[in-house]
């Protein structure tokens, strides 16, 4: 009997224990860093926390600086005299201007953070500016006045006053019984009242008061225990004023001295009422008042509760995330932050404070009985006594005694109808009755009583029970009425009393669910139930049993942002909250609109999946990364605003990812959230707050991406005179202009969450943020000037550092923007403004000659161009004498018979044409120096154009017995060229060669065509060669020969009546077409003139396509107006029978009476001497015809054809132009203004009798053609089969869009109601021919009737019936038709009679 209760006992203590183990593990949480993350070694014997921030790891390998980033780390170096002395560091201090004392087993070196070089060796002149006699050291201490206390062995005590520079030393002294009680003290510490404890070597304690530095207190109780021995101890005073002692050296556990009771106390392994996990015994600190933490080797952590005296251990297990990482606790550090650092022996170190790891976290421990059995978690629920039921991803039911620790678990069981359906639990709810429902994926819905489970599921026929056993949600609204969401049937509602379920699904009439899947339900103020599923939100009107629906409407940004929706919720301040996976969604009853929050706004994740309430109103949520707590406040307008405050894994959640509706709020305010990994539970108001103001330290200085070392020069120069950390004032060349600036903030607490903002003054306007884990500033090509860089961080909890930090930047400018650069310049300044005045007068005096001289050349200019001007005019005056002259000679010329005679108007006429040609030239050379000339291209074979005017000089040749040949390669070519500017080329260069050349000389034309000149765009290379055997001209003089009025001297025997311009003309022309002239010339040997023309090539069937000249001139003559029938229209219908009348308007009566007289035999012919006067008989007469003279006094003809063609009664008489003008855009604006032609001065009588004859004929036609529209024939009545229909219509869709060069067979086949397929099949049967064919033949059809009865062109003919390229046109035409198109039209044209 006895033995069982030993063993009853023995088994609740392990219980006992286990528990307090697991909690324990729970409740601590650590950091941990090593090797892998850049400590010098493993063994970690001691640590420091500079006045900087810094973190300084002594190691066995070195000593290590920790930023919260990264490890800086100093070794010894047997190179380098500055480095460390040795690597194995036992102790570290921090001693006057902040230097680092590292002390080791073979002695001491001291960092000096200005330069971060090491002093080693002898110490002692270093040592003595501290007051300290020898080089030996034990410690430093620093009070809380900040002076600095030294401890020597067998030196006594030193203190050492930082802002005096002075010392003090307080030694032992024999037979002073109030001086300390020996020289070897091993440590000092501090009163709560400022009296110091020295603890010395043997054991002796003492307290000295704090002013007179006298001992007040001696306890001698650990001298005796130690009985003399002298030790390394160390001293901490806790919160109480208690004094805890421990040795390194010794394996005598922990003393601690009440001072109160001046009691010394003894804990060890084997002490009954305070036992430790081991005795050797590396440090103690007192973690929150009353709270000591003792660390010990192979025993962990030991954490004594001094109020009840009660101790619990802290030790490592495997596989425990963020536990302790090792038992053997080689030191143990609390600094300033309240940060406990553990160094282990063979580990690294971790780091613990409370609010590192702010959540609880419950996971499945392994070899932890009272650890959470199943990790997945799903849902909750609490019951009255604040135990949790706990509904797991395939772990079953669990119950939560949260006072014993303990859990319940629930299993599914085939063989047990009374047990759960499913291990899969996705909804759980405890109603008013006390019953709790539970929810199954596949294992339907469930009632627990406390001892079965009662199953509805779809096992029974009866429609009213439940048809889904995939329960997603239940809830029970303010009545009590209990609601159950299904996955696939949509929504249940629970009769209590008659244990039935009523149904609620998607109609089809659309008044039902808007989805089968119900996800989240809730009820809002009014008691209106709120029900979302994968297509939107439904609302029940409580009152009405209506349903309004919500859904996602992408062109309303207030409509719901996502018809997916995890969770609904109605917080106490009667909002109504939507968690889906686009944010988080309020919505606003004002207007049904809705509010969202999400990434943007500061969540850390648009995908939102639960959503709960505060005691304080703030809403926590989680999502994929993590939870937030989103703080809500009202502002003046009644909106809600709200910011986010997220955590992540990294402060203790149980993953980064939580389950959907994975959340709860017990009635004690505590927020529960699980997931994959275990649950949260924590209290909200109870979550720490970091508060602590980082510091901050500049940490890399890189000069064009290089790190700068102290000391090290750059470009001759030293930039760092002291570590980048001690933010030194630095100077920079003008030309070192990409810096970089690193920095840190020395927080500890989740330092990747520490937000950093820059400004440099001087080039900033506002601040810079960096973005996470960004920790440097770039800046480049910065001005000359002076600069300060400042530095503002934060903490992880938001906490700023306000002041921040500041270095000073100057940039040097260069030579040239020195004061004394600018002192240069300005005596540069002052001698070049004299310079300056000496040249702008000397330039005055040049401008007012050179300002003379171009008065004197414009003058001339004027003049040259006065004397042009009349030349110009006079020539005008010519061509209607010319005209005059040639005339009647034609007519002679065509009526004698006498040769003697013709011989002489042969010759009279060619000179005429000459003379003319002369005029001409002189007006071209004034249209070059005024108006500029283009080109006007017209087609044919350039070969024979040569050939005829080089004919035209055979006269010539002999008359002066000069031989003139004409050679070409080949025969004939067609291209496309401007036939009076070759002309006029040939007739310079033939004149002058005939001019210059003797008589019995030689003149050869030779004209080729260059196969090697041929591209792709079709253009090659026309060349002529004009060569004669004259008199030559010297090669220094060539050179001038195209230039204006330039003259060659000639013989005494040659008389040049050359003016100068005709080269120069030649010249223009050639380039004008693109071309270049050459010149080869010999004196006394005659000269070569090579002109070489770029000409497009055309075939001779090419041309029939292309509308002629005379066609063109024909078509616009055939543009008629046709006016309305008036009383002129009936008398011009009387006399087409008679001769047509014609008025002529001209101001020269010889050139009037010519005319009449000439053409008087043929028509009608009425007269008047200027524009008015013609004006009135057009009105009075309606002639059949106007002719009229361009420049005449009162109305000139522009005038007048203006008003005859405005004019209704006369816009229908053809009206030709006669001008002596050659100005083409008189031309244009004269056919314009509706000119039917155009007619140069002087020019040949058969070609205007003919043109007046065709104008007339046409308008005939176009009369005849209007009379016959006019006439209306009755058709015969006709019976068509269907067939004929189906023709008829097709004829008409095609005629209808003609002009269209897109109509199609696919348009055809809509327009006839047909497939294309079928149009194709009947086409074929009734016409043999394709629908293709068809529309083509009737195009064709159309075409020949405009080319017989209209005067339009072959070009506007093929555009008028649809084709768009006119070759195309041509080569159907003349396949249907076996004729040319311009020969169809030709052969139908009307014949004219003239009378």
């Amino acid at each position: 009997m006895r033995v069982q209760k030993i063993l009853l006992l023995f088994f609740l203590v392990c219980q006992a224990v286990s528990g307090a183990r697991a909690g324990l593990h729970d409740a601590y949480k650590f950091s941990l860093l090593d090797m892998n993350n850049g400590l010098a070694h493993n063994q970690v014997n001691c640590f420091l926390k500079d006045s900087k921030g810094y973190m300084w790891v002594g190691t066995n390998g070195g000593l290590s600086r920790y930023d919260g980033y990264q490890f800086t780390t100093f070794r010894h170096d047997s190179k380098n005299p500055h480095s460390l002395h040795e690597n194995e560091i036992q102790n570290l201090y921090e001693g006057p201007e902040g230097f680092i004392w590292v002390v080791s087993f073979s002695g001491i070196s001291v960092y000096n953070p200005k330069t971060e070089h090491f002093a080693t060796g002898d110490l002692s002149s270093f040592m003595r500016a501290y007051g300290l006699q020898s080089s030996g050291f034990t410690g430093i201490f620093k009070d809380s006045r900040g002076d600095f206390w030294f401890m020597q062995p067998g030196q006594g005590l030193t203190r050492y006053n930082p802002k005096t520079g002075k010392a003090l030393r307080v030694q032992h002294e024999a037979g002073h019984s109030n001086g300390i009680g020996s020289n070897s003290v091993a440590a000092m510490s501090q009163s709560r009242q400022g009296d110091y404890w020295v603890l010395h070597q043997n054991g002796l304690l003492e307290r000295l008061n704090s002013n007179s530095l006298q001992v007040v207190e001696r306890v001698t109780a650990l001298a005796e225990t130690l009985k003399g021995a002298t030790d390394n101890l160390t001293l901490l005073t806790d919160s109480d004023n208690d004094l805890w002692i421990s040795s390194r050296v010794r394996n005598a556990g922990v003393f601690m001295f009440n001072t109160s009771a001046k009691t010394l106390h003894n804990f060890t392994k084997s002490t009954p009422e305070l036992r430790l996990k081991s005795n050797v015994v590396r440090g103690v600190v007192e973690a929150t008042p009353g709270t000591i933490w003792v660390a010990t080797d192979h025993g962990g952590v030991s954490i004594v509760q001094k109020q009840t005296m009660q101790v619990s251990y802290l030790l490592s297990h495997a596989n425990e995330k963020n536990g302790l990482v090792d038992n053997s606790v080689n030191s143990i550090y609390k600094d300033r932050d309240g940060i406990i650092w553990l160094g282990t022996y063979k580990k690294g170190f971790n780091m613990y404070h409370p609010d590192m790891f702010r959540f609880r976290h419950y996971i499945n421990q392994p070899g932890a009985t009272q650890s959470l059995p199943y990790n997945d978690v799903n849902r909750f629920a609490e019951d009255d006594k604040g135990n949790l039921w706990i509904g797991t991803n395939g772990g079953g039911l669990l119950y939560f005694n949260r006072k014993t620790g303990q859990y319940t678990r629930y299993l599914s069981d085939a063989n047990n109808p009374n047990s759960l359906g499913s291990d899969v639990i996705v909804s759980l709810l405890i109603d008013r009755y006390k019953n709790l429902w539970v929810g199954t994926y596949t294992g339907g819905l469930h009632k627990f009583d406390g001892k079965k489970f009662t199953r509805y599921n779809t096992g029974s026929a009866d429609l009213t029970n439940l048809t889904d056993d995939n329960i997603w949600e239940i809830f029970e609204d303010s009545e009590g009425t209990l609601w159950v969401g299904t996955m696939r049937e949509g929504l249940f509602r629970y009769d209590h009393a008659s244990g039935k379920f009523e149904q609620y699904t998607m109609r089809n009439d659309g008044t039902g669910l808007q989805s089968n899947y119900i996800a989240a339900i809730a009820e809002d103020a009014d008691k209106n139930l709120w029900i979302g599923g994968n297509n939107g939100v439904d609302v029940r009107n409580k009152r009405t049993g209506k349903l309004t629906q919500f859904r996602n409407d992408p062109v309303n940004s207030k409509s719901l942002a996502s018809n997916n929706i995890l969770d609904i919720f109605t917080d106490s301040r009667k909002n109504t909250w939507l968690a889906t996976p686009e944010g988080l969604l309020l919505y606003r009853p004002s207007d049904n609109s809705f509010q969202l929050f999400n990434q943007e706004s500061g969540l850390p994740h648009n995908i939102v999946l639960t959503i709960l309430e505060d005691a304080k109103q703030n809403l926590w949520v989680s999502t994929l990364h993590g939870i937030s707590n989103v703080v809500l406040q009202q502002d003046k307008t009644g909106n809600l605003t709200a910011s986010f405050r997220n955590y992540d894994e990294s402060d203790g959640l149980q993953g980064k990812v939580f389950n959907e509706n994975a959340a709860f709020r017990t009635s004690g305010g505590e927020l529960i959230f699980g997931g994959p990994n275990g649950f949260n539970l924590f209290n909200p108001n109870k979550l720490g707050k970091n508060l602590a103001v980082p510091n901050i330290i500049f940490t890399d200085f890189q000069l064009f991406n290089k790190s700068l070392r102290v000391g090290e020069e750059q470009d001759g120069r030293v930039i760092l005179t002291s570590a980048v950390s001690e933010a030194p004032d630095i100077t920079l060349k003008h030309n070192q202009d990409i810096l970089t600036i690193g920095f840190a903030a020395l927080s500890f607490f989740h330092p990747e969450k520490n937000r950093y903002r820059y400004k440099l003054e001087g080039f900033d306007k506002d601040w810079r943020e960096t973005s996470q884990g960004t920790r440097q500033a770039t800046y480049t090509n910065l001005d000359p000037g002076e600069y300060v860089f400042q530095v503002q961080a934060s903490n992880n909890d938001g906490i700023w550092n306000e002041a921040g930090i500041q270095m000073k930047i100057e940039v040097l400018a260069p030579f040239w923007r020195t004061t004394w650069a600018f002192v240069l310049y300005g005596l540069l300044g002052v001698v070049l403004l004299y310079f300056i005045r000496e040249y702008e007068l000397r330039r005055n005096r040049r401008n007012f000659l050179r300002e003379q001289e171009k008065r004197e050349v414009a003058q001339m200019q004027e003049l040259n161009l006065i004397k042009i001007r009349f030349f110009t005019n006079i020539s005008h005056e010519f061509r209607t004498p010319l005209a005059l002259i040639l005339a009647p000679l034609e007519k002679l010329l065509k009526t004698t018979t006498d040769p003697e005679q013709k011989k002489q108007f042969d010759m009279m006429n060619r000179n005429s044409r000459r003379l003319l040609n002369l005029v001409n030239q002189l007006l071209d050379f004034r249209k070059l120096e005024v108006e500029g000339i283009q080109l006007h291209l017209s087609e044919g074979n350039v070969i024979k154009f040569i050939e005829t005017s080089v004919q035209s000089f055979m006269d010539l040749s002999e008359k002066k017995n000069i031989r003139l040949s004409f050679y070409t390669q080949p025969d004939a070519w067609y291209a496309s060229f401007d036939m009076d500017k070759l002309e006029k080329i040939l007739f310079n260069l033939l004149s002058n060669a005939f001019k210059f050349t003797d008589e019995n000389g030689k003149i050869e034309v030779t004209v080729t065509v260059q196969e090697e000149g041929k591209a792709q765009d079709g253009f090659r290379i026309l060349e002529m060669q004009v060569q004669d055997t004259g008199i030559g001209i010297a090669k220094e003089k060539q050179g001038k020969v195209f230039e204006r009025f330039f003259r060659n001297d000639v013989p005494n025997n040659m008389v040049n009546q050359g003016s100068g311009i005709g080269l120069s003309i030649t010249s223009e022309f050639v380039k004008i077409h693109g071309g270049q002239i050459f010149l080869e010339s010999e004196p006394g040997s005659g000269s070569c003139f090579t002109v070489r023309i770029p000409m497009k090539e055309m075939t001779p069937g090419s041309l029939e396509t292309e509308p002629t000249l005379l066609e063109e001139e024909e078509a616009v003559a055939g543009i008629l107006a046709v006016a309305e029938e008036t009383s002129s229209d009936k008398q011009a219908l009387q006399r087409a029978k008679s001769r047509p009348v014609v008025l002529l308007v001209e101001d020269n009566e010889d050139f009037r009476f010519y005319l009449k007289d000439n053409l008087g035999v043929h028509f009608d012919m009425l007269e008047s001497k200027n524009g008015k006067e013609g004006w009135q008989k057009a009105l009075a007469t309606l002639p059949d015809l106007i002719v009229s003279d361009l420049m005449m006094p009162e109305m000139d003809g522009i005038a007048l054809c203006t008003k005859i063609k405005q004019d209704p009664r006369t816009s229908q008489i053809p009206f030709v132009m006669l001008t002596a003008h050659k100005a083409e855009e008189l031309q244009v604006k004269g056919l314009g203004l509706g000119a039917n032609d155009f007619i140069s001065k002087p020019f040949n009588f058969e070609i205007l009798l003919s043109r007046l004859q065709n104008l007339i004929a046409q308008r005939r036609q176009l009369q005849g053609a209007y009379e016959r529209k006019i006439s209306v024939e009755t058709s015969a009545v006709e019976i068509q089969s269907l067939d004929d229909k189906l023709i008829q219509r097709a004829i008409q869709v095609v005629e209808n869009n003609l002009e269209d060069s897109d109509f199609s067979v696919e348009a055809m086949s809509r327009e006839l109601g047909m497939s294309r397929v079928h149009l194709y099949k009947k086409m074929v049967a009734l016409t043999s021919t394709s629908p293709v064919e068809f529309i083509r033949k009737i195009r064709l059809q159309r075409a020949a009737q405009y080319l017989e009865k209209s005067q339009l062109t072959v070009a506007e003919v093929a555009y008028k019936v649809g084709f768009n390229n006119r070759k195309y046109f041509t080569k159907y035409f003349k396949e249907e038709y076996n004729i040319l198109p311009s020969a169809y039209a030709e052969q139908h044209k009307p014949v004219q009679e003239v009378e």
